[in-house]
């Protein structure tokens, strides 16, 4: 959840300024976003936040502003030849959620369970009324549009994808700064004290150190990586990478990616079946991110990055 809304908001209400949040809640076709993208807008505009840009946001962004809005769903088609468009060629279609609010509370709930990483869900009812919040379903591992009574919109307040940065370099820094402009959760984990500072990964969710032999004891439990989430490895070496990769492959990750050479990565699979690893070369993505010729730490890091968006999209 975005925070950056949630504060906004909060400020607007605090001014006396009547604030509506503008959510999409559903989606068909080719279409600028997808559910769950939200923006908070006041008499004087755009707040926080996007539902896409583009004339659909510029049409929601009118009626709020302008007072015009009705709570609740408004369908929008993205056809210009049907009635009602406005004025995009996209060709899909979308319902969007007008909320408004002169409470600041369920801003400053949300807020707190943010804080306090709270697996909760900022519920939003269909008909435009008070949100709330409700402890999420694990069944649903995104925003949703659930229409059983009471219909309402969630959006959790977690993101339940995760990344698991494995190493503390100059690569790892600049990984961790862009999965923070993403809003991704991330953790990380490295065997050097100075590299595993807290003051070096303010974005991360947690920095452990740890041996990289010992990484079952620190993602346990509620930490262990799931079939959502993503490891990166990036030690400074090919003993803690082995060691990092043999753990992440003891877990559910659906990703596992692997920074290092082509000629690393064969060494490495055929370390890897003598150990009984023989699904190790479906599992493991390596070299690590996409091909785009990067050099510097923060070209690796948007290419490792742009990777681990596509996988997360992809995966849904």
């Amino acid at each position: 959840m975005d925070a950056k809304i949630l504060q906004a908001a909060a400020a607007a209400l605090a001014e006396g300024r009547p604030v509506w949040l503008v959510t999409v809640a559903a989606a068909g076709g080719s279409t600028p976003q997808r559910p769950g993208a939200w923006m908070a807008v006041d008499e004087t505009g755009l707040l926080a936040g996007t539902i896409g840009g583009g004339a659909l946001e510029y049409a929601c962004l009118q009626l709020a502003a302008a007072g015009q809005a009705q709570p609740g769903l408004r369908h929008f088609s993205l056809n210009a030849q049907e009635a009602g468009a406005v004025g995009m060629i996209c060709g899909g279609s979308t319902d969007i959620l007008f909320t408004p609010l002169t409470d600041a509370a369920p801003l400053e709930e949300a807020r707190r369970a943010l804080d306090a990483r709270q697996d909760l869900a900022f519920c939003l009812p269909a008909d435009g009324g008070r949100p709330y919040l409700l402890p999420r379903d694990p069944a649903r591992t995104g925003p949703a549009l659930v229409e059983e009574a009471p219909a309402r919109m969630e959006l959790p307040i977690l993101d339940t994808r995760r990344v698991f940065v494995i190493g503390g370099g100059h690569v790892a820094r600049e990984v961790s700064r862009l999965l923070g402009q993403l809003g991704t959760r991330h953790y990380l984990a490295d065997d050097r004290a100075e590299f595993a500072a807290p003051e070096r990964f303010p974005d991360a969710e947690g920095v452990f150190r740890c041996e990289f032999t010992a990484l079952d004891t620190v993602f346990t439990g509620p930490l262990a990586p799931t079939a959502r989430d993503a490891v990166c490895i990036m030690t400074r070496g090919h003993e803690g990478d082995a060691a990092a990769v043999g753990w992440a492959l003891e877990t559910k990750a659906g990703y596992i990616g692997l920074m290092g050479s082509r000629r690393k990565r064969e060494k490495l699979f055929a370390d890897l079946a003598a150990a009984g690893y023989t699904d190790a070369p479906a599992r493991i993505t390596t070299p690590i991110g996409l091909a785009i010729g990067a050099v510097t730490p923060a070209e690796i890091a948007v290419s490792v990055c742009g990777q681990l968006v596509q996988w997360f999209h992809r995966e849904g």
